[in-house]
Protein backbone atom coordinates (compact mmCIF):
# COMPACT_ATOMS: atom_id res chain seq x y z
CA UNK A 1 0.00 0.00 0.00
CA UNK A 2 1.39 3.44 -0.13
CA UNK A 3 1.86 5.44 2.16
CA UNK A 4 0.81 9.34 2.06
CA UNK A 5 3.48 11.72 3.03
CA UNK A 6 2.99 14.70 4.30
CA UNK A 7 2.33 17.25 2.29
CA UNK A 8 0.19 14.57 0.05
CA UNK A 9 -2.33 14.44 2.52
CA UNK A 10 -5.96 15.05 0.75
CA UNK A 11 -7.34 18.31 2.25
CA UNK A 12 -11.07 18.73 2.83
CA UNK A 13 -11.70 22.06 1.18
CA UNK A 14 -15.13 23.57 -0.24
CA UNK A 15 -15.83 22.36 -3.56
CA UNK A 16 -19.10 24.09 -4.39
CA UNK A 17 -21.69 25.54 -2.62
CA UNK A 18 -25.52 26.78 -3.53
CA UNK A 19 -25.57 29.50 -3.17
CA UNK A 20 -22.67 29.90 -5.15
CA UNK A 21 -20.09 32.61 -4.39
CA UNK A 22 -20.79 35.96 -5.59
CA UNK A 23 -24.22 34.98 -7.16
CA UNK A 24 -27.13 36.83 -7.43
CA UNK A 25 -30.64 34.97 -6.77
CA UNK A 26 -34.09 36.18 -7.74
CA UNK A 27 -35.72 33.87 -5.33
CA UNK A 28 -34.79 33.28 -1.89
CA UNK A 29 -32.79 30.27 -1.22
CA UNK A 30 -34.15 27.26 1.55
CA UNK A 31 -30.60 26.87 2.61
CA UNK A 32 -27.11 26.94 2.45
CA UNK A 33 -25.52 23.67 0.63
CA UNK A 34 -21.56 22.94 1.24
CA UNK A 35 -20.12 20.23 -1.13
CA UNK A 36 -16.79 19.21 0.37
CA UNK A 37 -14.26 17.60 -1.12
CA UNK A 38 -14.32 14.58 1.51
CA UNK A 39 -16.95 13.52 3.73
CA UNK A 40 -16.38 15.99 6.92
CA UNK A 41 -17.48 15.99 10.46
CA UNK A 42 -20.92 17.17 11.16
CA UNK A 43 -19.91 17.27 14.88
CA UNK A 44 -18.01 20.20 13.90
CA UNK A 45 -19.98 22.15 11.11
CA UNK A 46 -20.80 25.20 11.67
CA UNK A 47 -22.67 27.16 9.16
CA UNK A 48 -23.23 31.21 9.27
CA UNK A 49 -25.46 33.10 7.71
CA UNK A 50 -25.26 37.09 8.49
CA UNK A 51 -27.11 40.07 6.69
CA UNK A 52 -25.58 43.19 5.56
CA UNK A 53 -26.83 44.63 8.96
CA UNK A 54 -24.63 42.37 10.88
CA UNK A 55 -27.83 40.07 11.79
CA UNK A 56 -27.67 37.02 12.11
CA UNK A 57 -30.39 34.46 10.15
CA UNK A 58 -31.71 31.43 11.93
CA UNK A 59 -30.91 28.47 10.39
CA UNK A 60 -31.47 24.96 11.59
CA UNK A 61 -28.31 22.54 12.61
CA UNK A 62 -26.04 21.34 9.41
CA UNK A 63 -27.58 17.85 8.12
CA UNK A 64 -26.12 15.31 5.46
CA UNK A 65 -28.01 12.63 3.57
CA UNK A 66 -26.27 9.53 3.43
CA UNK A 67 -25.06 9.70 -0.11
CA UNK A 68 -21.42 9.79 -0.51
CA UNK A 69 -21.38 13.45 -2.07
CA UNK A 70 -23.92 14.63 -0.22
CA UNK A 71 -24.27 18.16 0.90
CA UNK A 72 -23.69 19.84 4.14
CA UNK A 73 -27.58 21.16 4.60
CA UNK A 74 -27.95 24.39 6.68
CA UNK A 75 -31.59 24.84 6.29
CA UNK A 76 -33.08 28.86 7.02
CA UNK A 77 -35.71 28.37 9.55
CA UNK A 78 -37.23 31.83 8.51
CA UNK A 79 -37.48 33.29 4.54
CA UNK A 80 -35.11 35.02 3.83
CA UNK A 81 -35.43 38.24 2.28
CA UNK A 82 -33.61 40.70 -0.49
CA UNK A 83 -29.99 41.91 0.34
CA UNK A 84 -26.66 40.87 0.36
CA UNK A 85 -25.69 37.97 2.53
CA UNK A 86 -21.93 36.80 3.96
CA UNK A 87 -22.06 32.84 4.44
CA UNK A 88 -19.26 32.13 7.01
CA UNK A 89 -18.35 28.32 7.53
CA UNK A 90 -16.94 25.70 9.42
CA UNK A 91 -15.83 22.36 9.08
CA UNK A 92 -13.64 19.40 10.35
CA UNK A 93 -11.70 16.75 8.23
CA UNK A 94 -12.15 13.05 10.14
CA UNK A 95 -8.16 13.45 10.75
CA UNK A 96 -9.08 16.21 13.31
CA UNK A 97 -8.42 19.12 10.58
CA UNK A 98 -10.69 22.95 10.73
CA UNK A 99 -11.49 24.58 7.45
CA UNK A 100 -13.44 27.34 7.41
CA UNK A 101 -14.12 30.20 4.49
CA UNK A 102 -16.70 32.73 3.83
CA UNK A 103 -18.53 33.70 0.62
CA UNK A 104 -21.22 35.64 -0.14
CA UNK A 105 -24.32 35.85 -2.45
CA UNK A 106 -27.10 38.29 -3.21
CA UNK A 107 -30.93 38.15 -3.15
CA UNK A 108 -33.21 39.96 -5.62
CA UNK A 109 -36.66 39.03 -5.16
CA UNK A 110 -38.53 39.88 -8.17
CA UNK A 111 -41.22 42.33 -7.67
Amino acid sequence: PMVATAGRLPHLKLVRSFPAKDTVLTSAPDAVRLWMSERADLVGTKVEVAGADGVILPTAKPTREAAKDAPIVARFTQPVGAGRYTVSWKTMSRDGHVVNGTFAFTVTLAK
